[in-house]
């Protein structure tokens, strides 16, 4: 016996929009700090627009009593705005494309989410949750996108394969919350003696009695201060009778002292307000991938368990090595390549900041985490940005970064695009000529959180060589010897190829920094897999 599940193309006209209002309002439920990702994505998923009126006028209906007022009537705004420019844009080309509906739900959100932020002020704890919010406005988009362009192709592909994007999604942003947690602890509250010891450099540093206080009588001018400090504290403010008679007598300058002792508490106490609230908004923007993970994974249960079918193209080998630098036993450079539902292969190097096992897990962690992306089916310039803007909130506690070099080959297409981040040349060999890729971009974690490098596009033939290189194996600017052995290598094997790279970096710049090396090498092929 067969189970016979019911879909939206077996309902009546007025029950499958039934169904979309329902949707549209119960994604309204999820929220997060009284914003609705999942709300407007599903919106912008809808691929008519009656489907798309009926999830806008369930997702208003469900806001309206749901929210506080001023942002359930923002969020009503957004909708609104969504729907007039799909309807707007509904017969013509772009809406279509792939990153239209994503880039519009980022678009009309940032504009409306702006004048909010203008409204509460243009501070760094205000910009870090405007960003991060619209990244999941865009991701989130991008994922439904995909599984609505899937369902069109045909319900069981789709299934199939946005199950696993979901988990592996999931699965991703969940190792991303987790990898903040490795982060130190944050920093104590600064000590109350910097007041006095910034008003004494101030006041007392010219002051002919400064030896008198500060060396021969130092234990009495330390407990004067000390006690008046518990006081200065609960209150906010410096009063002259929180200073025994003795100190207040004996002081040449103390109404300038104090004057100057209240400037200082000033601006510790809103050192201290603004790292808390610092600390507050990275906490609520860590917990957010974690809410976004759980709000994927709990869509992908919802969804038929199924294989994905692979098609293959152009053959290609791969070879690889590294090695630590003179003095060190681990590596800080991590290498890797991987296969994609999709039939993509990337090839990918990540340089830790420094070297030995902290360098390690660094570009470990930032190599793991973008690998989960692009199994998971998300493009690289979402992949990227995503990576560089929780590497950006990861340097603000450890001050550390990452390269990127990543390889992109589209097998069937014969199409390869590279991004750098900070990253080491790439040199590509067909025959007897070297060609030289290079990027200026900063590494991941120093780039701005909005921006991706350009990628590097190009054709890939049979018989050519795609070298990728950390900075340990040769400088940029002192590189003609590895494009003379590569012009002049007639093998086939990248393994080789490489061992032969590593061997005479080795003899030429030492062991000075970590090394690292990957070759792609695509054969010609006698047939089309």
């Amino acid at each position: 016996m067969k189970l016979h599940i019911p879909t939206l193309q077996n309902l009546s006209p007025l029950r499958r929009l039934g169904v979309y209002a329902a949707a549209g309002a119960l994604t309204t439920l999820f929220q997060l700090e009284d914003r609705a990702p999942l709300s407007i994505a599903f919106l912008c998923a809808c691929q008519d627009r009656s489907a798309m009126l009926a999830a806008l006028c369930g997702s208003v209906a469900m806001a309206l009593p749901v929210m506080d007022f001023t942002p359930g009537l923002r969020h009503c705004g957004i909708l609104v705005l969504l729907y007039s420019a799909f309807s707007a844009f509904r017969d013509t080309k772009y809406i279509r494309s792939e990153y239209f509906r994503p880039a519009a739900a980022a678009a009309v959100t940032a504009v409306v989410e702006l004048a909010y932020l203008l409204q509460a002020g243009l501070t760094a704890v205000n910009l870090i949750g405007y960003v991060t919010y619209l990244l999941l406005v865009a991701l989130a988009t991008h994922y439904l996108c995909l599984m609505a362009r899937r369902r069109q192709q045909g319900a069981d592909s789709a299934i199939q394969a946005l199950k696993r994007r979901l988990e592996l999604s999931a699965a991703a942003f969940r190792d991303l919350y987790n990898s903040f947690s490795k982060a130190p602890a944050p920093r104590s509250d600064e000590n109350p003696a910097v007041i006095f010891d910034r008003a004494a450099e101030q006041i007392c540093r010219g002051c002919k009695q400064c030896l008198q206080c500060w060396e021969r009588d130092y234990i009495d001018t330390f407990n004067a201060l000390n006690d008046a400090t518990p006081a200065m504290l609960r209150r906010g403010k410096s009063l002259a009778e929180d200073y025994p008679d003795h100190f207040r007598d004996r002081c040449l300058h103390f109404p300038r002292f104090l004057t100057a002792v209240n400037q200082e508490l000033t601006a510790l106490l809103l050192r201290r307000q603004y790292s808390r609230r610092l600390e507050s908004e990275r906490q609520r923007s860590r917990g957010q991938y974690v809410q976004l993970s759980e709000f994927l994974g709990q869509a992908a249960q919802q969804i038929q368990q199924a294989v994905p079918a692979f098609a293959g193209g152009c053959p290609c080998r791969v070879g690889g090595a590294w090695r630590p630098k003179d003095g060190e036993t681990v590596c800080g450079d991590t290498i890797s390549h991987f296969e994609t539902d999709g039939g993509s292969l990337c090839l990918l190097i990540s340089d830790g900041m420094g070297s030995g096992e902290e360098a390690h897990k660094e570009s470990a962690n930032t190599a793991r985490l973008l690998e989960q992306f692009l199994r998971a089916g998300v493009e690289p310039e979402p992949a990227l940005k995503t990576i560089n803007a929780a590497l950006s909130l990861k340097s603000d506690d450890t001050g550390s970064f990452s390269t990127i070099d990543l390889l992109v080959l589209d097998r069937r297409q014969r199409q390869a695009a590279v991004w750098k981040y900070g990253a080491a040349p790439t040199y590509i060999k067909r025959h007897g000529t070297v060609r030289r890729l290079t990027g200026s971009a900063l590494p991941a974690g120093l780039q701005e959180v909005q921006s991706v490098p350009a990628p590097l596009r190009f054709p890939v033939e049979p018989e050519t060589f795609l070298l990728m290189v950390s900075d340990g194996v040769v400088d940029a600017a002192e590189d003609e010897w590895l494009q003379n052995l590569l012009a002049g290598w007639e093998g086939s094997d990248p393994q080789r190829l490489v061992s032969l790279v590593m061997a005479e970096s080795r003899s030429r710049v030492g062991l000075r920094d970590d090394s690292s090396a990957l070759c792609l090498y695509l054969p010609q092929a006698t047939r089309e897999v």
